[in-house]
């Protein structure tokens, strides 16, 4: 039996040696399959359903790398299974993001995969439709209901289904008659019962009122006076953006009190109803105010962005600018005119520069700096004979002498400290509140 061993080992290394390199020496010692592959991430993808309905139970499955885990997580949330499968109950609505990574020995975890998940409940009954059940003949009207954050809403007239899925519909009447508004919330997981709306079209419409006359701009705090002209016999329906207004006449008075563009609407009134809308935008403005804020010190280097405010003004700089915001990294005198149709207004601010000083020693390493109430003291400082200065921006010397216990200054303030010695030269900067 010894020699036969001999024999084959014999024969085993006589065929490498006569050429047998590429022999796959672990074909005959195979090991067991303990090392993923690389990476991870090469599994296959993710699958499961995109979209669910709150009850549904969905599974998510992912081909695990040997010598992984999964860990899963559904919007956000970790999840306590580690393998695949995952079995999620939908229990809440909106978008639910289901995500896994592999976590493997060695401490490899791949790239995420991700499914985006859009999660519906049944859809209610809409609310009640709102809008105008008399109206004129030949005149448009819009028409709202409320539904589910998730839901479409599909609209028909008299059967007939109309454009769109907002929850929100503008109808053009034809002539007389009874229109038949219905409207259903749907989504992925169903259709809910209808809601309905009787509209009745009659008589002739009152004509368009004519251009609405006023100013087109305005100033906060300022009221100002509206008109129209409608036929004999009509009345008027105003509103300011989409908010109806007490006045029935044909005249209009505004107290402005917010800036911004506004949309005043109005219609003709009749036996049979409304008309159709005139239209006028007018621009809100407030009287300019400006503070640029007080005189300032930026260091060398910074930049300090200075505001004008007053959205919707016309601006003028110093500098010759005329945009809202002027950025500055230089010292100077700045101001800022700013006007528009509700007047002027103005400001400077002065800003300063501190321009630092090469430091022949690591500053670091030179002393330390404690600041309390406007007292400096000076720790850790090297050996031998030493001068202290303290210097502020405006080149003053507060200081000049050996240290001597707490260096008191007079005002707040950025401040240069210098200390010398025969052996170095250094600087550090500290701001006294």
């Amino acid at each position: 039996m010894r020699l036969i061993l001999i024999i084959i080992l014999s024969s085993f290394f006589l065929f490498l040696h006569a050429g047998g390199n590429d022999f796959n020496f672990l074909c005959l010692f195979p090991s067991p399959d303990t090392i993923p592959p690389p990476p991870p991430g090469q599994a296959d993808q993710l699958t499961g359903p995109s979209t669910a309905c709150v009850g549904d139970i969905s599974e998510y499955s992912v081909d695990v790398p040997v010598a992984c885990d999964c860990q899963w997580t559904v919007n956000g949330i970790i999840q306590p299974e580690t393998d695949s499968p995952l079995v999620v109950t939908w229990t809440q609505p909106g978008p639910q993001p289901v995500s896994v990574v592999f976590v493997c020995e060695g401490g490899q975890i791949s790239d995420p995969q991700t499914i985006p998940v859009d999660v519906f409940e049944t859809p209610e009954q809409p609310q009640p439709i709102s809008g105008d059940e008399y109206v004129c003949e030949f005149t448009y009207h819009t028409y709202s209901t409320v539904v589910g954050p998730f839901d479409s809403c599909e609209w028909t007239v008299n059967g007939v289904v109309q454009p769109g899925f907002s929850p929100e519909i503008t109808y053009s009447f034809g002539g007389a008659g009874i229109y038949l508004f219905s409207v259903t919330a749907y989504n992925p997981c169903g259709t809910s019962t209808s809601q309905t709306l009787n509209v009745t079209a009659q008589g002739s419409a009152p004509s368009t009122p004519s251009p609405v006359q006023g100013p087109g701009e305005s100033c906060t705090g300022e009221t100002e006076t509206y008109t129209t002209t409608v036929g004999p016999g009509e009345s008027c329906s105003w509103w300011i953006d989409g908010v109806l207004q007490s006045s029935t006449t044909t005249t209009l008075e505004v107290a402005w009190s917010e800036w911004g563009d506004h949309l005043i609407e109005v219609r003709a009134v009749s036996d049979c109803g409304t008309g159709n809308p005139a239209f006028k935008n007018v621009l809100v403005l407030h009287q300019p105010w400006v503070f640029l804020g007080n005189d300032t010190v930026i260091l060398q280097g910074q930049t300090l962005v200075l505001d004008a405010g007053n959205p919707g003004s016309g601006y003028l700089w110093s500098t010759g600018a005329t945009t809202p915001t002027l950025p500055v990294s230089i010292s100077g005198t700045y101001w800022v005119n700013v006007s528009n149709f509700c007047g002027s207004d103005s400001d400077t601010i002065d800003v300063s520069v501190f321009v630092g000083i090469a430091i022949s020693f690591n500053a670091a390493g030179c002393f330390d700096v404690n600041v309390n109430q406007r007292r400096i003291n000076l720790k850790n400082l090297p050996p031998g004979e030493i001068t202290i200065q303290v210097i502020n921006l405006s080149g003053l010397t507060c200081y000049d002498g050996p240290p001597a216990g707490d260096i008191k200054v007079a005002l707040p303030g950025i401040y240069l400290i210098r200390l010398t010695s025969p052996e170095l030269t250094c600087h550090k900067k500290v701001f006294i509140p």
